[in-house]
């Protein structure tokens, strides 16, 4: 709910170089809450990536994010006002919105909502390692990599990877 929050506030905050893109902005109040470091939560968790167990897992885990996000955007909206560009009956007929449970709907029905998108899985490779966990919703596919960029090639070890060398010097 706080990530809703602080997206929802960035759109106020933004200095648009464009008028038109404030404009457009504000009238959807497009925001994008995202993941990072689901493989590594898999990982503490001893859940293979991609196993039935984890399938199960990322089902309710994701139906918790959609849902709270989902009620913070309502609650938004009944402080703050919904979207300009909302219209009730067009809104509920989306796909999307069809399939979140009753009360969501209902609740949407009743209140409206501030965001007309809330939710994304964009890529967040250099995010996610200034933030040292996994990116996105993708496995680790290699817990050492060599990067190349600006300051020249250098080799990366996953965070998880390098605190299990600390406590195992012997097993590089």
């Amino acid at each position: 709910r706080t990530a809703i929050h602080f997206l929802d506030d960035v759109i106020e905050k933004t200095e648009y170089f464009y008028p038109e893109n404030a404009e457009s902005q504000k009238k959807t109040r497009r925001i994008g809450l995202g993941t990072m470091g689901l493989a590594d939560t898999l990982i503490k968790l001893k859940i293979r990536y991609g196993a039935s167990e984890a399938i199960n897992f990322c089902e309710k885990l994701y139906a918790f994010i959609r849902d709270e996000a989902y009620k913070a955007s309502i609650a938004l909206a009944k402080s703050k006002g919904v979207f300009s560009n909302y219209d009730r009956e067009k809104y509920s007929q989306g796909k999307f919105i069809e399939s979140l449970p009753q009360e969501i709907k209902e609740e949407i029905a009743k209140y409206g909502i501030r965001n007309a998108v809330l939710l994304t899985q964009a890529p967040t490779g250099t995010t996610g390692l200034l933030a040292g966990v996994s990116s996105g919703i993708e496995p680790v596919y290699d817990f050492a990599v060599i990067r190349r960029d600006r300051l020249g090639e250098h080799e990366i070890l996953h965070p998880l990877y390098e605190q299990y060398l600390n406590e195992h010097p012997g097993d590089k």
